[in-house]
């Protein structure tokens, strides 16, 4: 998602980036279990809160799981599970995370029913934005229901979809929003969790997300084969994936006259939360701090309006503070197009997308292309849309159909 409101004049600030090239290692990387006694949650929110301290295991292994009621459940699977699970944070703790798992309905093939991770796009870093607490009152509940009749769809063409909350969403700590490792790290480990969940899950898989979550699903095409070897991630499907951030802020302090979104609220948090040695507050105005603290409280839709992050990059940031660490900081852990994946793409956009632009997606293929990288590229033209939705958020249904046609070349529907 944008980060500041950009324009696409600005395009020519970009300059060559740097290229991660596998600098990731991990010690418990073992194959889980094949099946294992599930600890039965608590109800409500109470779920959330992990056992103190997390018992001892390895990053992707369940901690408990309970039936899935509430409106997050995709109606075309057989059975849908809220889960709780191990994985690790950028410094190697051991955290929890939530996420949702859908089984499809029927017997499963050889192998057991191929796999989805869904890495989902922007609904806040509050924890009541969490896509898993998705019911009547759930403020995000417009673009979650939206995503999940789509995915719903894959469930019944025989995978299994596996769905992160993301480190910190629903859970304790601060959501590292748009921190790609974060990101694909959850993702991941939602596989594994889903694994010990069911033996009829096969352990061939494919991310696949949405804005936030196409960025998440692209970090997860880089890191998936390094951080979990026992796995086989067969490919990635990334749709409107964010990339560019680091120069997106550079274009914003250098305008600021431009108005800001929540976006920026969301990135200036989630970036320091896994920086802790930016302070945040230094960059900000009186005003900017004020309105920061929204963020811990309202879910994307909610910090819109007259009270929302609605004021000028000017008068919510500091313009003389020193903003070049925060700037390399989301340079080394949200800048998509840095990535060199090691698994086949499939990147989709629309044309007139105005959250993200084309032009930043066109610029990021350009480069995976030149580094020789398996990546198929569609542009959708979308008219006549819902008006209830975004031509951002409407590319998801209208892809559809093509991303079906790539996956059953990278992994093959169940039935």
């Amino acid at each position: 998602m944008a980060f500041f409101p950009v324009r696409r004049h600005w395009l020519a600030l970009l300059g060559t980036t740097v290229v991660l090239t596998g600098c990731a290692h991990f010690s418990d990387s073992d194959a889980p279990p094949a099946s294992m006694e599930i600890a039965r949650g608590p109800a409500g929110l109470d779920f959330y809160t992990p056992p103190s301290p997390l018992p001892e295991g390895h990053h992707g292994d369940l901690i408990r799981a309970r039936a899935l009621d509430n409106n997050a459940a995709l109606p075309s699977a057989a059975q849908n599970w809220l889960t709780l699970y191990r994985s690790t944070d950028l410094d190697g703790n051991a955290i929890a995370v939530s996420g949702t798992v859908a089984i499809p309905k029927g017997t499963p093939p050889e192998g057991g029913w191929p796999v989805i991770s869904w890495t989902h796009g922007t609904t806040g870093i509050a924890d009541r934005c969490a896509p898993s607490r998705n019911d009547d009152d759930y403020p995000a509940r417009g673009y979650v229901d939206l995503m999940n009749e789509t995915v719903d769809q894959w469930v019944r063409r025989g995978y299994a979809v596996v769905k992160t909350d993301y480190q910190g969403l629903g859970t304790p700590g601060v959501h590292p929003y748009l921190v790609g490792e974060a990101e694909a790290r959850s993702a991941i480990d939602m596989v594994r969790a889903a694994r010990q969940l069911t033996p009829d899950l096969s352990r061939d898989w494919l991310v696949m997300g949405h804005s936030q979550g196409g960025q998440a699903a692209l970090y997860t095409a880089y890191l998936g084969p390094i951080y979990a070897t026992e796995l086989n991630l067969t490919g990635a499907i990334a749709i409107s994936p964010a990339s560019h951030l680091s120069a997106q802020i550079q274009y914003a302090l250098t305008h600021p006259e431009i108005r800001s979104n929540p976006y920026g609220a969301l990135m200036l948090v989630g970036i320091t939360a896994a920086t802790p040695k930016v302070d945040l507050s230094t960059l900000l105005t009186e005003e900017g701090r004020k309105r920061i603290k929204q963020v811990d409280e309202r879910c994307v839709g909610e910090m819109r309006g007259e009270d929302g992050w609605t004021l000028t990059v000017g008068e919510l940031s500091d313009l003389e503070a020193d903003w070049q660490p925060l700037i390399q900081a989301v340079a080394s852990l949200e800048d998509t197009e840095n990535l060199r994946p090691s698994v086949p793409l499939l990147i989709l956009q629309s044309d007139d997308d105005k959250a993200v632009l084309k032009p930043l997606t066109d610029k990021m293929v350009a480069r995976y292309q030149s580094l020789g990288l398996d990546v198929e590229y569609r542009t959708y033209h979308i008219e006549n849309q819902d008006p209830a939705y975004t031509s951002h958020q409407i590319t998801v249904p209208v892809s559809r159909p093509a991303a079906m046609v790539w996956a059953q070349r990278h992994l093959p529907a169940g039935r």
